[in-house]
């Protein structure tokens, strides 16, 4: 179960807040907080799918920061010689900025420095971590201009919560005033920009014709947007699963190049498309600046650029339904072919995410993963499905339809073994079975009215098995057993059986 835990961390958030955004309207709103003056309100979006980010943050929240002790260590040093505001001077300096934002800049840096000295524990880490962030890029001579204004935008905006409130909800997706932009709280990470939250919220405005919440959410998008090599991106700021801040994503990266483009169609906004277009560039250049890992003739398009070798379905479905969606809209050449190199390695890789009766998350390299959780496995049947209508290929299409049936089909629960061996009092015994996929098995043990073992468990696929051990008696018994298992659809099966155990051993 370890994997099955480690795989709701690593899809990030980012597969599940797509899930109606990549192939219809929004079917759940999600409850997002808006502090304004002060007061905070909570209000159901339509726009914003519901669940999905949950599973990413209780794993962010007990994953640890590899590099906080030496990141801590770096922060100590930026505060002597004070590398944000030398960053900022170099900036004016070089008129990448202006006066204003300069000094905008700085107030909002120094109001953070002071205000951490003042929290309690709580809100003293929360704002410490975006504040040390910022020291630790400014070290490293990444501060760059192209960053400040999302870095200082998501500072400013810690600086007004921690200020007045305490930590809100794992996993709440925070907004201020009348801004529509999508803040999420990652305990002990901050509030952080959630950029593949915010396009499908922008990807929920278009369906639901909310022109004027579409306008402004993807202004303040492209306010914030950064250039990363010879690309614009949205960047995540803080440190996750082996990576470390400043990192994109290839799912995030196609989602917004997907909402630009509808909203520059809809909005009769060429600069959107502009915006749109350079965002291509991501799936043009390498990990770990891009999202591209060579493969063949084709291309995978990894979710994460820190971790190339992880190759998360979901992820590279919806980054081709993105570019899909950009070149139908454009017509663009060079959008068809990142679209089609991709295309190639999906549908040759694609069924080796099919256990046969549920589906992987992920794989890496040609070694397989863990099977996907439900929700996961629900996207890999959806994605798959509107990649099949879009392209009539088999593989898509055998694909949707297996990955749907295991929506429906109980899981197979085979004793294998002795069936089992006779037992012997006071001795352990096991009870060994095969699964067929990713579930809750449980297990009751009994005779004469008595349970003498009930228990359950959470298993992958495969061979597994639970241990008893039958108490000493002093003449041979016959026990009744029953596994039952639960995938994670609610589907069920079980097995029963008995098995005898002979008493205690004479001493010779």
């Amino acid at each position: 179960m370890r994997q099955i835990k480690a795989q709701l961390g690593m899809a990030v958030v980012l597969a599940a807040i797509l899930g109606a955004s990549a192939t219809a309207a929004p079917a759940g709103a999600a409850g997002v907080l808006v502090l304004d003056h002060g007061k905070v309100r909570s209000y159901d979006d339509q726009a914003v799918p519901s669940g999905g980010a949950t599973g990413w943050v209780a794993s962010l929240a007990g994953s640890g920061c590899s590099t906080c002790t030496s990141q801590r260590t770096a922060s100590a040093a930026a505060r002597r010689s004070d590398r944000v505001k030398a960053a900022i001077r170099r900036a004016l300096a070089a008129s990448q900025i202006d006066q204003a934002q300069a000094s905008a800049y700085r107030a909002t840096y120094s109001g953070a420095v002071g205000l951490r000295s003042r929290l309690g524990l709580t809100g003293k880490r929360e704002l410490g971590y975006v504040v040390d962030t910022i020291r630790t890029l400014a070290k490293s001579g990444r501060l760059s201009a192209a960053r400040m204004p999302a870095l200082f935008l998501m500072l400013q905006r810690n600086r007004e919560w921690w200020g007045s409130k305490g930590a809100p909800g794992s996993g709440a997706r925070v907004r201020f005033g009348k801004s529509l932009l999508i803040f999420q709280y990652y305990p002990g990470h901050g509030l952080q920009i959630q950029p593949l939250a915010n396009f499908g919220a922008a990807n929920g405005y278009w369906y639901a014709n909310k022109n004027k919440s579409l306008r402004t959410l993807v202004d303040e998008l492209v306010s914030i947007r950064v250039s990363r090599s010879s690309f614009t991106t949205w960047e995540y700021y803080f440190h996750f699963g082996g990576g470390s801040p400043p990192w994109m994503s290839g799912m995030a990266q196609a989602t917004a190049v997907q909402a630009l483009t509808r909203a520059s169609t809809r909005l009769s906004d060429p600069t959107l498309l502009a915006v749109a277009r350079e965002g291509l560039g991501a799936f043009e250049q390498r990990t770990p600046v891009g999202a591209r890992v060579p493969a063949g003739s084709g291309a995978w398009y990894a979710l994460y650029s820190f971790s190339p070798s992880l190759e998360v379905l979901n992820g590279m479905l919806q980054s081709l339904i993105g570019l899909q969606t950009y070149a139908t809209l454009t017509g663009d050449r060079r959008g068809a072919a990142l679209f089609e190199q991709g295309d190639r390695i999906a549908r040759l890789r694609i069924g080796s995410y099919d256990t046969g009766a549920w589906s992987l998350y992920s794989r890496s390299g040609s070694h397989p993963g863990a099977e996907a959780n439900l929700n996961y496995h629900t996207l890999n049947r959806d994605f798959a499905r509107r990649l099949c209508k879009l392209t009539t290929a088999d593989p898509y299409c055998t694909a949707a339809d297996n990955f749907s049936r295991y929506l429906s089909e109980d899981p197979s629960l085979t004793p294998f073994g002795p069936a089992p061996a006779p037992a012997r009092a006071g001795r352990g015994v096991s009870f060994s079975f095969t699964l067929s996929k990713v579930g809750r098995v449980g297990i009751s043990v009994s005779a004469g009215g008595r349970t003498y073992l009930s228990t359950s468990a959470g298993f992958s696929r495969g061979k597994r098995y639970f241990r008893w051990v039958p108490p000493r008696l002093k003449s041979e018994r016959t026990y009744d057993y029953r596994l039952f298992a639960r995938d994670l659809a609610g589907n069920t099966s079980s097995e029963s059986g008995t098995i005898r155990v002979k008493p205690v051993a004479k001493p010779r």
